[in-house]
């Protein structure tokens, strides 16, 4: 069969090539896009461009095709925010970095008899509010609607069903509500239909549910950097073989930085392919975001970063969010990394030290806190390391809301051993005062419940937190105890302690949360990281770096005290405080 190449076709030429341009200007001019639009997209222009399709022998780019792609994502509204039911018109920086490159550079594929795209494979990497899922639910209806593919199978994968599901519902609202497509699509709760070409659109989380085999002409994969395996990726990208031109097309913001994941693996390729050091013209990929010399808090920053800024997101929302990572110390890698689209480490120091400081000051007289309400939290060590009981205590003192009453033991005949390992003066803190010794070369749990049941005297002590792995059987005579309260066993995990942990750094920065100075615990607090998830939780952890002589004992325990603090009855500790 012989194909010739359509008349609408245009070329790179060298000022294309020196203003940067992935498509020819005009091209862009002929789909009609004005010179200030083009403009405003150079101004856009990604960190890193990797596109080497107009590298492919016989290849040219195509303004039929593409503006078949622009017209169709085009003839779809918004589903929901302030846009919601207005047309779904592409930016400029939308246009020329990504949807016509990836759909214009066709050549004449020998086998298959007929022009096919260049570009199999797309990457997009771009920080949050970008309108990623939108742009991905845009694409994934036209691949299956517009790509004049018979029997079209297009699936948006995540590494959850929820994330999936986003960008298949929104498309099944897209497709519902627009009158290109009413009549053609057969919507169903898990599929969208299209009964004359056989075509299917679907979201998949998982790998089990690639188990029948897939024939894959399209995907849209969201969120790259939260998938944990590879799996589902390599089915989709393994599923391809049967199609003249698939395209899977990554849509993602940067992760923490983690080697070895499918995220790092397709982010270092499109890299590559960007400085030439891999030819792949049928590779495209861009990447905005701030570099690591950048300040952070200069707006001309946040337009690097972001195409669509003053559009979305808002400037209103990265004035807001820029000043809760100036407030908030642990938020502020999760602010480069989701709103710059800087590659930040996981685990960053969670208690600067002026912070701690702060709160420093005059604890209450003993006497004036007999018999507050109190919630406390146990940390124990394995055998013969640190162990901690932390107290938080409802303060009488004026501006102030809780004061903390820290103790810690460690073994007696491990003492100078664990001094050393450390580079810590735990002699020194033995003498005055700071740390108990306890009997023997492992831990003596009958001391720390001894303390315990002593300062339920002093104490109206409603709840009793800490972390099952390893209190065993100590706490049975804390939990027969009738002036004590709950005995409760804190889950370890993102849920577990993000709120308390939250709590915690709250009071400290409005500084409410009063502290003696305690050398042990200032100890721990100079040592705690704090690591976060996909969903803005944090849990405190010991640091990687440095692990042998870092622990954080004494904040694991003040972390859990909170818990109980956090969970109290409002009636009854009204009632306590009265």
């Amino acid at each position: 069969m012989t194909t010739t190449t359509p008349s609408s076709t245009e070329q790179l030429s060298f000022e294309d090539l020196a203003e940067g341009l992935p498509v020819p200007r005009a091209a862009l001019l002929e789909l009609g896009m004005s010179d200030e639009e083009i403009g405003e997209a150079l101004e856009a222009r990604p960190l890193v461009v990797a596109c080497q399709a107009h590298l492919k022998e016989g290849a040219w780019f195509d303004v039929a095709a593409a503006g078949r792609a622009k017209k169709a994502i085009e003839s779809f509204r918004h589903t929901k925010g302030r846009w919601g039911g207005t047309p779904l018109l592409l930016a400029p920086w939308q246009l020329v970095w990504v949807i016509l490159p990836v759909f214009g550079w066709l050549y004449v594929d020998e086998e298959a008899g007929r022009p096919v795209r260049v570009i199999r494979t797309a990457w997009v990497e771009v920080p949050r509010k970008a309108g990623k899922s939108t742009l991905s639910s845009g694409i994934g209806l036209t691949l299956l609607l517009a790509d004049r593919e018979i029997g079209a199978e297009v699936y948006s994968a995540a590494g959850s069903l929820a994330q999936a599901q986003r960008v298949f519902d929104d498309a099944k609202r897209m497709a519902t509500t627009s009158k290109a497509v009413r009549g053609r699509v057969d919507s169903r709760a898990s599929a969208l239909l299209v009964p004359r070409t056989g075509g299917v659109f679907r979201a998949l989380s998982k790998v089990a549910e690639t188990a029948h085999g897939l024939n894959v002409s399209g995907g849209v994969i969201d969120e790259v950097h939260v998938h944990k395996k590879r799996d589902l990726v390599d089915a989709l990208e393994t599923g391809t073989g049967a199609r003249d031109q698939p395209l899977i097309v990554f849509i993602t913001t940067a992760d923490e930085g983690d080697e070895n994941t499918i995220y790092d693996e397709k982010h270092t390729y499109t890299r590559r392919v960007a400085d030439s050091v891999v030819e792949d013209p049928s590779h495209f990929g861009v990447i905005w975001g701030a570099e690591d010399d950048d300040d952070p808090f200069d707006e001309r920053t946040w337009k690097k970063a972001n195409p669509g800024l003053g559009v979305s997101p808002s400037y209103a929302y990265l004035r807001k969010e820029a000043n809760r990572a100036k407030t908030t110390p642990s938020y502020f890698p999760t602010f480069c990394r989701l709103s710059l689209n800087r590659r930040m480490r996981q685990k960053v120091r969670w208690l600067p030290m002026p912070m701690w400081e702060a709160n420093q000051g005059q604890m209450s007289d003993p006497r004036s806190l007999k018999f507050q309400p109190a919630w406390g939290g146990l940390d124990l060590s394995a055998v013969s390391d640190l162990s901690a009981w932390v107290l938080v205590v409802k303060s009488r003192q004026p501006g102030v809301e809780l004061e903390i009453v820290p103790r810690f033991w460690v073994p007696e005949e491990r003492v100078d051993e664990l001094s050393h390992e450390l580079q810590m003066p735990l002699r020194e803190w033995v003498d005055e005062g700071l740390l108990t010794l306890t009997e023997g070369d492992a831990i003596d749990y009958t001391a720390i419940e001894d303390q315990i049941l002593a300062d339920s005297r002093t104490y109206r002590i409603q709840r009793v937190s800490y972390d099952r792995m390893f209190a065993g059987g100590t706490l049975q005579r804390v939990e027969a105890n009738p002036r004590i309260g709950e005995v409760v066993p804190v889950n370890q995990t993102y849920q577990g302690l993000s709120p308390a942990a939250k709590e915690t750094e709250r009071l400290l920065r409005e500084t409410l949360l009063r502290h003696d100075g305690h050398k042990v615990l200032r100890w721990n607090a100079s040592c705690v990281e704090v690591i976060r998830d996909g969903n803005d939780n944090i849990r405190p952890v010991k640091p990687k770096r440095g692990e042998s002589t870092a622990r954080i004992d004494g904040i694991a325990a003040l972390v859990m005290a909170m818990d109980g603090y956090l969970r109290r009855s409002v009636r009854r500790d009204e009632a306590l405080s009265a």
